[in-house]
């Protein structure tokens, strides 16, 4: 079984964001006896959207393609890593032309279109400037809280309207509504589906991947699949310059040696595992695949491949099982780049005592995907591995603005591409969160791990 990330559909996210810095958490002052009051006063504390400059919302103003798929993004509240990218793996881009100076709000929207959220133009635009209409935003709505057309109907705008109506989402909305949406239409409509969108939030599951316990229940034959060698990219998006898809099921199978187009498969089910793609950034391998539509779907790669380099990130505990060899092995069950993802170790590899709930980030040294060595901040083997949290324990937040974080020890500045993780004292793990998780009577601790000359968090982990 796999600890990984599963994503069911995607949310509309509203942040009324204006291009300039905009005061987060701050209940705006012109909302008091709206319409929209406990829309707007919920979806700030959520952190989904904040006033402008001036301290105001602007009810009664328009907003933007772009400001709706930032509302209903941050209304689902993913993890950040999964928007803007980690220090480690770029986000994903929507490959629209008419982005520039839009970097704001490029990681929402590619989250919004990758999710059926909101589409582009047949040319290739996505027009983020453009006001949104009050139709667009509750189809957006409706969409990212997972109504398809084959449960709502084929007609826009009247089927739209009508199911929009059935499901609350225009509740407090005038009958006649005008024709483009208010930022106070856009609020009482995300709020009315505030929890079907939070439940479209990635769900974690419990079991390490890559061992027995994860063993395919079919044999993954390897019928209408073709041999090649090549790279994955950076993002994982592509396998020697085929796009793969995010959902491409991933299976291990024998050694890079035993590879070639004539090579034969076990019939045995423990021969293959299930494994996740995350651990095969920038790996260079043999591989059958099989390419359905335009994607590849399905690859059976060598269990002695994977990722070469330094990986960050939280563990949540170990296990064992054989490695390709036979010969037995550690396993860690680690959050990195919040993507559930287990690594092990190479035979004999020292393990570091772990406590549960300690705010630790680890360094795992990998080489085709197996851990050489672990360390913490205080000896690191990679070039950057600084904890910026002085006192080097769990740390009180005193407040959370403008991706700073105040302590009594001094300010931490947090990146928008920051990976959170949160411990949960309930289920004795750590989980992906987000940056809305970073708030005043927390506790963090932060780490600096990107060689990019700034000493920012690339990653968070707050109790």
């Amino acid at each position: 079984m796999k600890k990984t990330l599963k994503m069911i559909s995607l949310i509309l996210v509203m942040t009324v964001l204006a291009s300039t810095t905009a005061f987060a958490g701050a209940v705006p002052a012109d909302i008091a006896g709206t319409n929209c009051e406990e829309a707007v006063k919920t979806l700030v504390e959520a952190g989904a959207i904040t006033g402008d400059t001036d301290g105001k919302f602007h009810p009664e103003e328009n907003l933007t393609r772009a400001q709706a798929c930032i509302i209903i993004v941050k209304t689902i509240d993913p993890p950040a890593s999964l928007v803007n990218g980690t220090a480690t793996q770029a986000a994903s881009k929507a490959g629209f032309t008419d982005l520039k100076g839009y970097s704001w709000a490029a990681g929402y929207i590619a989250y919004a279109v990758e999710h059926g959220i909101v589409k582009g133009y047949p040319d290739g635009t996505f027009k983020p400037g453009v006001n949104v209409s009050s139709n667009e935003m509750l189809t957006m709505v409706l969409r990212a809280a997972g109504y398809t057309e084959d449960k709502i109907g084929a007609n826009w705008p009247a089927d739209y309207i009508t199911k929009a109506k059935e499901v609350g989402i225009l509740k407090g909305i005038e009958e006649t509504y005008p024709e483009t949406s208010t930022k106070g239409m856009a609020a009482q409509m995300t709020f009315n589906q505030m929890e079907a969108l939070k439940a479209m939030a990635p769900v974690l599951t419990d079991d390490p991947q890559g061992t027995k316990e994860d063993q395919p229940s079919n044999i993954p034959l390897n019928t209408g699949m073709v041999f090649a060698t090549g790279s994955f990219d950076s993002n994982l998006t592509t396998f020697a310059g085929k796009a793969v898809s995010k959902s491409t099921e991933i299976y291990t199978y024998s050694t890079k040696k035993e590879y070639s187009k004539d090579m034969k498969f076990s019939d045995k089910e423990d021969a293959y595992r299930k494994d996740t793609l995350y651990k095969f950034k920038d790996a260079k391998t043999p591989a059958w695949y099989l390419v359905e539509g335009d994607k590849i779907t399905k690859m059976i790669l060598p269990r002695d491949t994977g990722f070469s380099g330094n990986v960050y990130g939280v563990i949540n505990g170990t296990c064992t099982d054989t490695n390709v060899n036979d010969e037995a092995v550690t396993g860690f069950e680690t959050l990195t780049a919040t993507k559930a993802i287990t690594w092990f170790g190479k035979k004999g590899l020292t393990i570091p005592t772990l406590t549960a709930g300690d705010g630790q980030l680890y360094e795992l040294k990998t080489s085709d995907g197996e851990v050489q060595n672990v360390a913490t901040a205080d000896s690191p083997k990679g070039k950057v591995f600084n904890e910026l949290t002085t006192s080097k324990a769990w740390t009180a937040v005193n407040e959370y603005s403008d991706n700073v974080i105040t302590t009594s020890n001094g300010l931490i500045s947090v990146k928008r591409n920051a990976s959170i993780y949160v411990w949960d004292e309930k289920k004795n793990e750590y989980k992906a969160g987000s940056l809305s998780s970073v708030k005043a009577g927390k506790e963090v601790r932060a780490y600096d791990v990107s060689d990019d000359d700034a000493v920012e968090a690339d990653v968070v982990i707050v109790k």
